[in-house]
């Protein structure tokens, strides 16, 4: 899978400690799935899935076979 990312959008990832290998994880089981939302305004989805004890949010356009990533982020939460 072929990642794109702006200098902008890669600090912003590396500020939030996400690796490629979590977005990739994320966009593939979106995919595969059908689990996401798509904004026809933006032409932008937006996946999530929860990799260990955190839930990933990956918002991104695919262009040509490429997935150009825009922002994720994450966090952490539990619901008893």
């Amino acid at each position: 899978m072929e990642l794109y990312k702006s200098e902008e959008v890669a600090r912003l990832l590396e500020s939030r400690n996400i690796r490629d290998e979590d977005l990739i994880e994320v966009i593939e089981h979106a995919e595969s799935k059908g689990e996401k939302f798509y904004d026809p305004k933006s032409t932008r989805y937006i996946a999530k899935k929860m990799l260990s004890e955190a839930t990933y949010y990956v918002v991104y356009s695919v262009e040509g076979g490429k997935y150009i990533i825009n922002s994720a982020y994450w966090h952490k939460s539990q619901l008893k």
